[in-house]
């Protein structure tokens, strides 16, 4: 379902790029292995948040300290002009996003 939303979404043009360039589409589970485990979350972010978000890449979290999933909330609203000092536990954006 994913695939298809994204497909549909690359599709429609929106001046020099799709709508999908121009979107921020997150979809991720509670679930890694079948337990509900918060310590490693599966997440995947497609989309370009009208070209702020730079894609085709992969980034592990997985042995970096401060590695919150509120932080990547932060980041997104970032990209959004929405500027929140913290959001949850997280006072600061993933760099990388």
């Amino acid at each position: 379902q994913v695939a298809y939303v994204a497909r549909k979404l690359d599709a429609i043009q929106e001046g020099s790029r799709t709508l999908l360039d121009n979107t921020m589409l997150l979809y991720c589970s509670s679930m890694l292995t079948g337990n509900h485990e918060a310590r490693q979350l599966p997440v995947v972010m497609l989309g370009g948040g009208g070209g702020r978000i730079k894609g085709g890449r992969v980034l592990d979290y997985r042995e970096k300290p401060d590695r919150q999933m509120c932080r990547l909330y932060l980041s997104m609203m970032d990209k959004m002009n929405v500027r929140m000092p913290k959001f949850g536990d997280a006072v600061q954006p993933l760099d990388e996003v």
